[in-house]
C-alpha cells in the first residue's frame, strides 16, 4: 500500500479570482497612466502592490498555487519511507521503516511516537493536516507496519 498526495496540486479555474485579478492590474496601470504629476515614490508603492495583486488573483485564478512556485508540501508514505510536508513553511519530517521498532499514535495530540531499533524516539506531527488525511495517513501506516511486523498501537 502507498499514499502519495501532493498537498499543493492545481485546483480548477475560478473566473472570480481571474476578473478580479485583471480589475486590480487594470486599476493599477489606469492609475499610473491617469496621474498628470511626476511618479513620486508613494505612486510607485501604489502602482507595484496592485500589480502584485493583480498578478496574484489571475494566477490563483488559473488553479495555481502560488507557494508551490516557493516549495512542497505533500504526503509520502511507501514501503521504504514515511516523508510527511504540510506545507512550505513547515520542515519535511521523515523515517525510514527499516528504523522502526513500534508506532504509538496519540489521538489527543495527533502525532506518532516512533521508536528507532538504536532506542531513540521520533515524533511526527500529524494535526496540521485535515481529518480525512488524518485518517488516510493512520490507515497506510497501520498496513505496511502490520506488513513488516512492526508493533503498531494506533
Amino acid at each position: 500500500m502507498e499514499l502519495k498526495i501532493d498537498l499543493l496540486e492545481k485546483k480548477k479555474k475560478n473566473l472570480w479570482l481571474i476578473g478580479f485579478g485583471i480589475l486590480a492590474f487594470s486599476f493599477a496601470i489606469f492609475f499610473g497612466i491617469v496621474e498628470k504629476k511626476p511618479l513620486d515614490w508613494f505612486i510607485w508603492v501604489y502602482f507595484g502592490f496592485f500589480v502584485l495583486h493583480g498578478v496574484n488573483y489571475f494566477i490563483r485564478g488559473l488553479g495555481y498555487s502560488i507557494e508551490r512556485f516557493l516549495g512542497k508540501a505533500y504526503i509520502l508514505i511507501n514501503s521504504e519511507i514515511i516523508s510527511l510536508k504540510s506545507s512550505i513553511y513547515e520542515k519535511k519530517q521523515f523515517v525510514n521503516w527499516n528504523e522502526i521498532k513500534s508506532i504509538n499514535y496519540n489521538p489527543i495530540s495527533t502525532e506518532f511516537k516512533i521508536e528507532k531499533t538504536d532506542g531513540t524516539t521520533q515524533v511526527i506531527n500529524i494535526s496540521n493536516f485535515d481529518y480525512a488525511l488524518l485518517l488516510e495517513i493512520k490507515k497506510t501506516v497501520s498496513c505496511i507496519a502490520k506488513e513488516k511486523n512492526i508493533q503498531v498501537n494506533i
